[in-house]
């Protein structure tokens, strides 16, 4: 193209633009109208749905989105009426010609936000004009799925993981709802057996919570524990001979309850992909700067302590000395981590404390704090513990041994959206953004956020850990955890 373009080169180039259903400038006068007003024309968001179902179909890693009810919510705070009780328990039965004693229900109102979603991405001009080599030909329309895919699978983890107390802009994630309901155990790294969840399902059954849970979500190591039980502990074989090849171990897990078989479901994003220390130097911030966090002393040294505490659950066989790594989490990224000193937990009951400074803390949400294995001679390999809001200047930490390094939750849910569902205000769409270069950017944009109704008919057991009996060293292993350069 030379020199000043035709209004026929033009409509080639806007074609261009336009291919793969992008989202583009139209026209404020009907066709045919004049070029000037098409050049001023605003921008077009385009609705995703087919493509939302598309990405959402094969990425087979997705458990709980694809399973949550959703309901179209026509406010940014949609409110519902919890019921707590129908009534007193007092005896029905009145005498000839009585009335009867007046009875009350109670109910509690309940709010949820709404929160919102993106994923930017851009093309440039020159990428959208061109094909590309792979599947997808067109770049904006290959961006727009990998940015859908991710948006998703973080959308998956939130959904789990979220917590608004440590992100003002984020919805709390369903552990975090039911445990506020107040339904949990603490396996403290014990590894679960097939009768400990069917006590559950029987408890949650029972008087007087009266609930009825359709699936138990457990990490991919967890179901891979339950079914190695169910071959080693078995009346019967468990290892099938099908058209010639063995199979071990059953291809379905179910529970049986007081109602009938309840499904196990493996949901990959219920481990937490961050849940192993980043090296020390690397940091992943996209955008602008974030400090790296320090301590209070001297040069930014960090003073740790262990003492006392009876909150503590620090027990003998924790004993030892333990490093910390801390990194900073902002809305632009994640920062260099920082490594304490070796503390020495010397006994059973103790509190581990440090500080932690940031110098530009409005740029930090939260910190996440990872711990070392016991005696280890570093914090390379150490894992998640704890994730802890970031208020001011200088954050305390404390460590009770509260999280076990390595272990994860097991999920008693009812998918009932009288239960729980998911408020969906926006549906995945795809907003051209202004242009300011030569470039097209976008964002991908969902509005929503999952609402349990009913936290005390679910349950959430914590610290699940898996039997090492079959050979693993330990949980927190870095051999096992995919670290075999540690």
């Amino acid at each position: 193209m030379q020199g000043i373009p035709s209004s026929a080169e033009m409509a080639g180039l806007m074609g261009s633009l336009q291919k793969g259903t992008v989202g583009y400038q139209t026209p404020l006068v009907p066709a045919g109208g004049s070029q000037t007003a098409a050049n001023i024309s605003p921008l077009v968001p385009q609705q995703l749905a087919q493509t939302l179902s598309i990405a959402t179909s094969s990425m087979n890693d997705l458990k709980i989105w694809p399973m949550l009810a959703k309901v179209q919510a026509q406010n940014t705070v949609v409110e519902y009426n919890r019921v707590l009780s129908h009534g007193g328990q007092h005896s029905p039965f009145i005498s000839e010609g009585g009335n009867g004693i007046l009875n009350r229900s109670t109910y509690e109102k309940v709010a949820t936000k709404i929160r919102y979603l993106a994923e930017r991405r851009e093309v440039t001009d020159q990428a959208s004009m061109v094909n590309i080599i792979g599947p997808s030909a067109d770049a904006i329309a290959e961006e727009t799925r990998r940015g859908t895919e991710s948006l998703l699978q973080r959308l998956e983890l939130n959904l789990f993981h979220a917590d608004e107390t440590k992100d003002s802009n984020a919805f709390n994630g369903i552990i975090k709802q039911v445990v506020d309901g107040g339904n949990t155990s603490d396996l403290r790294g014990k590894a679960p057996t097939a009768l400990y969840l069917s006590e559950i399902l029987g408890h949650l059954y029972s008087a007087p919570l009266y609930g009825m849970v359709t699936h138990i979500m457990v990490t991919p190591r967890i179901l891979s524990e339950l079914i190695k039980q169910t071959v080693h502990h078995g009346r019967h074989d468990q290892i099938q001979v099908n058209s010639g090849q063995i199979t071990f171990g059953a291809s379905s897990l179910s529970i049986t309850g007081p109602y009938g078989p309840v499904q196990v479901v493996s949901a990959p994003f219920l481990e937490r992909h961050d849940r192993i220390a980043p090296a020390l130097g690397s940091s992943s911030v996209f955008e602008g700067t974030l400090d790296t966090p320090t301590g209070t002393g001297a040069n930014g040294s960090i003073t740790i302590q262990a003492q006392v505490n009876a909150a503590s659950k620090f027990v003998a066989a924790d004993t030892g000395e333990y490093i910390y790594r801390v990194v900073a989490v902002g809305d632009n990224g994640v920062s260099a981590p920082v490594d304490t000193g070796a503390v020495d937990v010397d006994a059973a009951g103790k509190q581990v404390t440090f500080t932690i400074r940031v110098a530009d803390h409005t740029k930090v949400k939260y910190l996440r704090i990872y711990r070392s294995a016991k005696d280890a001679a570093d914090a390379n390999g150490a894992l998640l513990i704890d994730e802890v809001a970031v208020s001011g200047q200088d954050t305390v930490i404390t460590d009770n041994n509260v999280n076990i390094p390595g272990s994860s939750d097991i999920l008693f849910l009812n998918f009932s959206p009288d239960y729980m569902c998911y408020y969906q205000m926006l549906s995945l769409v795809r907003r051209p953004l202004a242009q300011i270069s030569t470039t097209f950017p976008f964002l991908l944009m969902m509005f929503g956020a999952p609402a349990v109704k009913l936290p005390t008919k679910m349950f959430v057991a914590r610290n699940a850990g898996v039997n090492t009996s079959a050979g693993l060293d330990s949980v927190s292993d870095p051999v096992l955890l995919g670290l075999h350069n540690v």
